[in-house]
Order: C-alpha cells, then sequence, then structure tokens
C-alpha cells in the first residue's frame, strides 16, 4: 500500500506514466528550442530598458526592436516608452500606446529616488541583487525593503527545516521534543511521519537547499570590475 493506492492500481497507471513520459518529451523537443529563442530576446529587451544612457540605447536599438518585434505589443509600448524618455525618435514603427519604463531603483519621481540609498549596496541595502539581475522583468527586486523580507523569509524558513532535522522540533514518546517531522512521508501520507532525531528526508533536504539558494541569491551583483578583481 502506498498513498491509498493498491499495488494492481498502481500497476494499471504504469503505461500512462510511460505515456505520458514520451508524449512529454515529444512536446520538449520542438517546444523547447522556441521557448529559449523567446526566453533569450526577453532577457535582452529587459537589460536594455534599463539603460540610463542614450548613445547606449541609440547604439543597441535594432537589437531592441528586433526583440520587442517578438515579444509582441506588451513589450513593444514599454520600448517606446525608453524611447520617449531619451528623446529618441519613434517614427511610425509600432502603433501602440507608449509605457514608460520603470527606472532602475524605483528612480521614477525625485521622492521616489530619494527615500533609497544612493550609495549603499550592501548585502541588506542593496538594490542589485544577483535575484533582481536574473529575474529583471520584476523591478520589485530592486526595492531594499522587498529584498530584506526574501532574505528574512529564506533564512527563517531554512534555520526551521535545519531544526527540525537535527535537534527535533516535535515531541516523541517520552513527552520530549525529540522527533523530526518526516515530510517525505507526511507527503505520502505514511501512517508513521515522526522519526527520532537527527532524521534527515529527501524533501526536507531539497527545501533547505532552495532555501540556501534564495537566500544567496539576494546577495548585491558584482560589477565587472569587481569580478576581474
Amino acid at each position: 500500500m502506498l498513498g491509498g493506492y493498491s499495488d494492481p492500481d498502481l500497476q494499471h497507471l504504469v503505461p500512462w506514466s510511460w505515456l505520458a513520459f514520451v508524449g512529454g518529451l515529444v512536446v520538449a523537443f520542438y517546444a523547447a528550442p522556441e521557448f529559449f529563442v523567446y526566453w533569450g530576446q526577453k532577457q535582452i529587451l529587459e537589460d536594455i530598458l534599463l539603460i540610463d544612457s542614450r548613445p547606449e540605447v541609440l547604439r543597441r536599438r535594432k537589437e531592441a526592436e528586433d526583440a520587442a518585434d517578438m515579444l509582441g505589443t506588451k513589450y513593444q509600448a514599454r520600448l517606446m516608452g525608453l524611447y520617449q524618455v531619451h528623446n529618441i525618435n519613434i517614427g511610425k514603427k509600432y502603433r501602440v500606446d507608449a509605457i514608460t519604463p520603470m527606472r532602475p531603483h524605483f528612480a521614477t519621481t525625485g521622492e521616489a529616488a530619494n527615500s533609497l540609498p544612493a550609495d549603499d549596496n550592501t548585502w541588506w541595502n542593496t538594490t542589485d541583487s544577483i535575484l533582481s539581475r536574473n529575474l529583471p522583468g520584476l523591478h520589485a527586486l530592486r526595492n531594499p525593503i522587498i529584498n530584506q523580507s526574501i532574505i528574512i523569509t529564506s533564512a527563517l524558513f531554512a534555520l526551521g527545516l535545519a531544526a527540525n532535522s537535527v535537534l527535533g522540533m516535535f515531541r516523541g514518546p517520552s513527552g520530549e521534543m525529540d522527533h523530526t517531522l518526516d515530510l517525505t512521508a507526511s507527503l505520502y501520507e505514511f501512517s508513521s511521519v515522526h522519526e527520532p532525531s537527527p532524521y534527515y528526508d529527501g524533501v526536507s533536504i531539497l527545501l533547505l537547499l532552495v532555501c540556501a539558494a534564495v537566500f544567496l541569491s539576494t546577495r548585491p551583483k558584482k560589477s565587472s570590475s569587481e569580478e576581474e578583481e
């Protein structure tokens, strides 16, 4: 018995599982290349939309317009907004309403810009984290308060998972808090989900690694000059 299914039930599902697996591979074979091309163009345009230098925008204009043509009207409108910010002649290439792009560090207004630290790029106050670079479309990640919230949340989850596995956070038969909640057993609805500490299960380890990766991705992104050093 596993997760409420008897052995005949599981055997009946095996052919369908293989069919779904093979079908998924076929779909991925055709869809994955298109997805990565689309994603690459999106990353290029997101990077250009963050440029503050007019000459640099002009230099990458064709690259930006090729990406906007592929991505559709929403990105065309954002590109037009960037052109307007830099007083670049738009012409009649796109017939959509311009959307002014959000500037780095939320500097859309003087008041918003003054509310953020100007030169403090420490881990706690950074507006240019690794996570914000990897997800340039999520402008909220450039807000130090959002980054601090992610730091605290991921750290607390990681500490909780580690404490559960190493020290135990649940009472055992003796009444002491010396038992670990087995998340893998809980997921599969096993009858026994508590084990004497320390105990490490696969789901807990995976979640701990995810929390650690998210926590480390909140660090400031090193500049090219710092990386060369």
